[in-house]
């Protein structure tokens, strides 16, 4: 089976080719093409190693999962959710500056080590840190996301965990940083809110922890304020 659907990204047509034939989604990525692999439950030994991405029915590849997969294949962020005040998407390159002027700690000392976290955390682990654009000015003004866990050292921990999610669902670590000139403008809370749903509703997370320093009053104030509890 072979279909080819088309998705517009940045008034640009991208076509994408849906398939269970492994030769074809071979042809397709050779030539450079944007492709999804439909999958066969019945048959999962079936090999289609050539998709990164794979649908069980060509009706479940709707517009926005198109749309996304035309962005990896061109390069271009992803935009991970929006609030009322706020567009949330994927780094890339050219935020280097706007984070290393306003000392966001996340060791990147160069825009290569940035794009290749952008190339290869958010392939990878479908999450990541991602950038926070205030929809009114188009400026970066912060950023946030989720990663694996880490250890506690020191700091305090607070968790929120949702009863209804599936079993051995993930566990994630929330972290965000709002840019000086942007903050005690709730921000934090507006983004953090949307994060979170974004973690339990496309992730499947179960429990999100958050580390947080213990003379950071404001970061607990903020923790609080989505629901979570202390949890040492």
């Amino acid at each position: 089976m072979q279909e080819i659907r088309t998705v517009k990204v940045n008034n640009r047509d991208v076509p994408i080719l849906i398939s269970d034939e492994k030769e074809a989604l071979l042809a397709a990525k050779a030539a450079g093409r944007a492709i999804v692999g439909l999958w066969d439950s019945g048959h999962p030994e079936k090999d289609l190693s050539p998709a990164v991405y794979l649908v069980e029915k060509a009706e479940d590849a709707d517009e926005e999962f198109l749309e996304r997969v035309a962005r990896r294949h061109l390069g271009l962020p992803w935009k991970i959710c929006e609030t009322k005040r706020t567009i949330v998407r994927e780094l890339r390159g050219e935020d280097f500056m706007e984070l290393w002027d306003n000392q966001v700690g996340l060791s990147f000392s160069s825009p290569e080590e940035l794009e290749a976290y952008t190339k290869n955390q958010y392939a990878f682990y479908g999450f990541g840190f991602w950038g926070i654009v205030e929809e009114k000015s188009g400026e970066l003004i912060g950023v946030a996301g989720l990663r694996v866990p880490e250890e506690a050292d020191g700091k305090r921990v607070y968790g929120i965990s949702w009863e209804d999610a599936p079993p051995d669902s993930a566990e994630l670590e929330l972290g965000y940083h709002i840019f000086v000139p942007f903050r005690r403008k709730g921000f934090a809370k507006e983004v953090c809110n949307a994060i979170l749903s974004y973690a339990k509703e496309e992730l499947f997370a179960g429990h999100v922890t958050a580390r947080i320093a213990k003379d950071n009053l404001a970061s607990e104030a903020v923790a609080a304020s989505l629901g979570m509890k202390r949890e040492n």
